[in-house]
């Protein structure tokens, strides 16, 4: 199983654990619909206001290269329930040999994210039109310009997957988890751990994250 191959059948796992095997109908155990492409057209949205874009403000800004990475692995989260939704998880696995550019160029990038933004909202509108491969295509050639490889990318999913499944194991839902841990967003201490030793499995990144929220006062 390749690193692609890893991160779907993760996604299904948590997506299994979160809203029940049932939302591969398009609706959680609690019969909230779901709605992939929503979720794909607001990340976008929040990775394009990490772009220095606004003509009247902070004119000198760089653009938040940290963020809009954290916000494309949210994407890849939503990219992959859709695609697993339809029996299309396969087609991801023909950017394996991804090759990079690294040459952040911010037009290119913000063009290619509002193109994914158009994409997703027409599907969301219109079922009918699924264009989650066209969206596929335009992440890796995204995540390209951004310098994130696969493996890059696997390493940075499997962060945010074990902390999104941890949270919804802690109370995420019902409102009662804790997301600033001694100071910092859950998100920092994950990719810290990470950081630390980036051959850790998923099961010992859960459990480490297991141990630094049993120490939180």
């Amino acid at each position: 199983m390749n690193q692609i191959e890893q991160m779907f059948a993760l996604q299904k796992q948590l997506n299994d654990q979160t809203n029940g095997e049932i939302w591969i109908t398009g609706v959680t155990k609690e019969n909230r619909k779901i709605s992939w492409y929503r979720g794909i057209y607001m990340e976008v949205a929040e990775a394009i206001d990490s772009f220095n874009w606004k003509h009247w403000k902070n004119i000198n800004d760089q653009p938040d290269w940290n963020n809009i990475k954290v916000e494309l692995v949210d994407i890849w989260h939503f990219i992959m329930s859709e695609s697993i939704r339809i029996d299309d998880q396969t087609y991801a696995n023909k950017h394996l040999e991804i090759t990079t550019k690294g040459d952040f160029d911010s037009d290119i990038l913000v063009s290619l994210l509002e193109n994914m933004l158009q994409l997703s909202v027409t599907s969301n509108i219109n079922p009918e039109l699924n264009n989650i491969r066209k969206i596929t295509d335009l992440f890796f050639e995204i995540i390209s310009h951004l310098g994130i490889d696969v493996e890059d990318l696997y390493k940075r999913y499997v962060v945010k997957n074990q902390l999104n499944t941890f949270r919804q194991k802690n109370g995420y839902k019902d409102g009662t988890y804790r997301k600033n841990w001694g100071g910092v967003e859950d998100n920092v201490v994950a990719f810290k751990i990470m950081d630390n030793n980036p051959r850790i499995s998923p099961e010992d990144l859960y459990s480490e994250l297991s141990s630094e929220y049993s120490n939180l006062k």
